[in-house]
């Protein structure tokens, strides 16, 4: 069966690891250094897999001309495909003006949607983008925020259309078609082998437990920051900060003051009350 399984996240959200435990699980009888899986699944804004769908330039087009091109070359890639595809994305489900929803559900086979305490989420983006927490805050507050490529990504990929954290985390709660397999940030860090293994059973990705204890173990934390100390990881970071920060939850209670703590609350405490992050710290 052919079709799109679309790993969503806001950003800083555990997306990268996500990518790389699942190439670990479906590679497992070819071993290649654990980094190389950040290949898999590529990002689902590059203009490649709108060129090569729809065989046109994009080049020359404005952001939302290649917007409203994005769900055709999906369904063109789907129809041609023998085996199912995996995505990266960062952008919110939503539609575009003319062609409909820009991840089409007829294409769609699953979607892999990873959520992450937006307290934790501002910490982990300040590092990121090399800004301060109060800028990361306003980001994840802002409804009309966009992610847009800058040198050298420019030619590689399109603008991604974030929206808030709560907008982008109801927009894939709440999207039509198959239910997503929805997964915590925080339950990822505590049973890396139950999440895994349910990833894999929705995705129908063959497994058994000792292939999802070898996928874990060859994407521990500890061992890709010392790879990425080694070997360099790009993965869009600004200059000099390191993409594997810290790999743990609840940096914010420490790194936050009260008033970033509340300004995040108020303007996500009912989606923070849906996905469990009401526990503590809102007032």
């Amino acid at each position: 069966m052919s079709g799109f399984y679309w790993i969503a996240s806001y950003p800083k959200s555990g997306n990268t690891w996500v990518r790389l435990a699942l190439s670990a699980l479906i590679h497992a009888d070819t071993p290649s250094p654990s980094m190389n899986g950040s290949r898999f699944a590529p990002n689902a804004s590059r203009r490649s897999d709108i060129e090569d769908g729809l065989d046109v330039e994009t080049g020359d087009l404005t952001p939302d001309e290649v917007r409203a091109l994005r769900p055709a070359a999906y369904r063109a890639l789907a129809q041609t495909s023998k085996h199912p595809l995996f995505r990266k994305v960062h952008d919110a489900w939503s539609a575009t003006e003319t062609e409909g929803p820009l991840f089409p559900p007829e294409a769609t086979l699953g979607t892999i949607h990873i959520v992450r305490d937006p307290r934790d989420v501002a910490v982990s983006w300040a590092h990121f983008a090399a800004i301060d927490v109060d800028a990361a805050i306003a980001i994840l507050c802002d409804p009309s925020t966009i992610i847009r490529p800058h040198p050298p990504r420019v030619a590689l990929t399109v603008p991604q259309w974030l929206s808030c954290w709560s907008g982008h985390a109801r927009s894939w709660m709440d999207a039509p078609g198959r239910p997503g397999c929805l997964l915590r940030y925080e339950d990822l860090l505590a049973d890396p082998a139950t999440a895994l293994a349910r990833i894999a059973t929705y995705a129908g990705i063959p497994h058994d437990e000792t292939r999802i204890r070898n996928a874990i173990d060859a994407t521990r934390f500890d061992a890709l920051r010392r790879q990425e100390a080694e070997h360099g990881f790009n993965g869009g970071q600004a200059p000099g900060r390191a993409f594997f920060r810290a790999g743990r939850s609840g940096d914010w209670r420490h790194l936050l003051s009260d008033e970033q703590v509340e300004r995040i609350c108020t303007t996500h405490r009912e989606m923070m009350q849906r996905l469990g992050y009401n526990e503590s710290g809102c007032s």
